[in-house]
């Protein structure tokens, strides 16, 4: 299952990676180094993809130059590796390091190419997700019966702590007629934050006119700003789903559950995202368009750690007969 854990993080910020940070007065800038790195705890493989930006405005002349690599882990320097097609784990032309990380681990980063300046990033994988009880209830929902996930932990006092989590379902159908084939379905759940205010917290235009908070891609994060030192309970839900038995096919519905303790540089980014993902009035015109974020000097992208927390497959709970 860890491959399908790389696949869900990764999924979350690949995507973003020919955006950074702009404005209008970078018009004459020249290209950048673009690397994207998220080490996280829970893998023996780290990934790292490298490229350069473009310039859209103008005709640039092509280059064939490889750019160069350093990868340091805890300052001793680590072996980089290379795959030119896909693999289970890794898309094609990407690079990777081998070797599980924990916490505390420093790692920092450098990319160059022939004619681009130097880039460097760094990052610290955070400690573990301080998680003391998990629970997945049956509740009354706005519209029936829903399902409530709570998380129980407790918040280091004194630092600065950021955090996130993402579920995701799985939904397993089993035909007793031989000519169908069983099939499984994975899923991120789009939780109801409503009554969670670690998660759902209007300001400005959005209080104004009730517009709902959305995170990118269904990992929803906070920092410990309001329960610095404190213990605390997170309540988020979903509608229920009990799934379906008949004669011809047994459907199961199950949950797994990420937690993720989210360095400064990951958390800020994914930040960005979720700005501009609700910024709807940008959108038209009505207020700034809000930028991404990057750590990396000289360069365009992120390198952030982040400790995950994965639970085992949590069954869809049952109404009592």
């Amino acid at each position: 299952m860890r491959y399908r854990m790389w696949f869900i993080l990764l999924g979350v910020f690949v995507c973003q990676s020919c955006t950074h940070d702009f404005s209008l007065k970078e018009m004459g800038v020249e290209s950048k180094v673009v690397l994207f790195c998220m080490p996280f705890t829970g893998s023996d493989t780290t990934l790292i993809q490298v490229a350069r930006s473009r310039v859209i405005h103008r005709q640039e002349t092509s280059t064939d130059g490889k750019p160069t690599l350093v990868f340091k882990l805890n300052g001793e320097e680590k072996a980089i590796k290379y795959t030119e097609t896909a693999t289970e784990l890794l898309p094609a032309q990407s690079y990777y390091v081998l070797g599980r990380l924990k916490e505390d681990d420093r790692i920092e980063m450098e990319v160059s190419y022939p004619d681009l300046p130097l880039a460097k990033a760094q990052t610290v994988i955070p400690k573990a997700f301080p998680l003391e009880r998990l629970e997945v209830v049956l509740t009354d929902g706005n519209y029936g019966r829903g399902i409530q996930f709570r998380v129980s932990f407790t918040d280091t006092a004194g630092t600065e702590d950021y955090y996130g989590m993402r579920v995701i379902k799985k939904k397993k159908t089993v035909y007793s007629i031989p000519e169908m084939r069983d099939t499984i379905q994975y899923m991120p759940v789009d939780l109801d934050l409503e009554k969670e205010p670690l998660l759902s917290e209007k300001i400005g235009f959005d209080d104004v006119f009730d517009i709902s908070k959305e995170y990118y891609r269904y990992l929803y994060c906070w920092d410990d700003s309001k329960i610095d030192g404190k213990s605390y309970m997170l309540k988020v839900s979903t509608y229920y789903d009990p799934g379906y038995e008949d004669e011809e096919q047994k459907e199961t519905i199950a949950y797994k559950i990420y937690l993720y303790k989210l360095s400064k540089e990951m958390y800020t980014y994914l930040q960005a995202l979720n700005r501009i993902q609700n910024n709807d009035l940008g959108k038209y015109g009505l207020a700034p368009i809000r930028s991404h974020y990057t750590n990396v000097e000289n360069g365009i992208g992120l390198l952030g750690g982040c400790n995950v927390y994965e639970s085992d497959w949590i069954n869809s709970p049952k109404e009592k007969e």
